[in-house]
């Protein structure tokens, strides 16, 4: 199975390179916190699943925060803490722990080894979509995996070798390779190119929800794209350069900003 290049689109995504200055978040208007200043410090991963954010502290426990901030541990202390990846997939939380994909029931927190021991070591993008969880290895090779655990590669191997972000939105893969925005159709088995070739050099983060792309600058600017590929900047030149986290969910932008949880109006 081989990639068919397609059309670009010739949309130009121009991201320009700037010095960051302090964080203007104060002076952004239509934003709120959630919760206390610093609840958020010690977050290491954060995913969004049936109107909660989910979130694993750096000592492998489990949270559930709900829209006004209030949160709740879910399972055993520290019950997370080997976990490499987080992914909200069909009512459930997996995991990638020690090289190992697991599954968790968010209501209960039980869990479940899915596949087997060790089979995802080497796994460096995770991502939902389309019944399936699809995922990158180091060498660039691509693969889905059913609920079952069952994968198979799609695509040559080392087909997205260059990947530096990974996301999934609209049925297609979205990739930034050496700068470069790509958008790929796995069952139709084509990819097309989206930016100019090194117009996303400075993209630090990459997010996906609700049919919207967001990408993080390095200036911390922040801009959002449809799934035709057309950018729009929210806000001013900056105003994300305290931003360490950044997810979306129920139609809002929530942002980590200093170990705070901030959330658009």
């Amino acid at each position: 199975m081989r990639f068919r290049k397609v059309g670009a689109t010739g949309v130009a995504v121009c991201l320009l390179a700037l010095i960051a200055g302090p964080s203007v978040f104060g002076q952004r208007s239509g934003w709120r916190q959630v919760g206390n200043a610093g609840d958020w410090q010690n977050t290491v991963a954060i995913t969004a699943m049936g109107g909660y954010i989910w979130s694993i502290e750096s000592d492998g426990t489990l949270y559930r925060t709900g829209r006004g901030g209030n949160f709740e541990q879910v399972g055993p202390q520290g019950a997370f803490e080997d976990v490499a990846m987080l992914e909200a997939f069909d009512g459930h939380l997996y995991t990638v722990m020690g090289g190992t994909l697991y599954r968790t029931n968010p209501a209960s927190g039980r869990w479940k080894q899915i596949g087997d021991r060790g089979d995802w070591e080497g796994t460096v993008a995770l991502a939902s979509m389309n019944g399936y969880l699809w995922s990158i290895e180091a060498d660039g090779t691509l693969y889905r995996t059913s609920r079952a655990g069952e994968y198979e590669q799609i695509g040559p191997e080392g087909a997205f070798s260059e990947v530096e972000l990974f996301a999934a939105m609209g049925g297609r893969l979205w990739t930034v390779e050496r700068g470069t925005l790509y958008a790929t159709d796995p069952e139709e088995e084509t990819w097309r190119q989206i930016s100019k070739k090194g117009a996303w050099r400075q993209t630090k983060g990459l997010a996906a929800s609700g049919g919207i792309l967001w990408s993080l600058q390095e200036d911390g600017t922040l801009y959002k794209i449809d799934r035709s590929g057309t950018p729009t900047r929210v806000g001013r030149t900056g105003d994300y350069a305290a931003t360490e986290m950044l997810i979306s969910f129920d139609g809002k932008l929530f942002t980590v900003e200093n170990g705070t949880l901030y959330v658009s109006r």
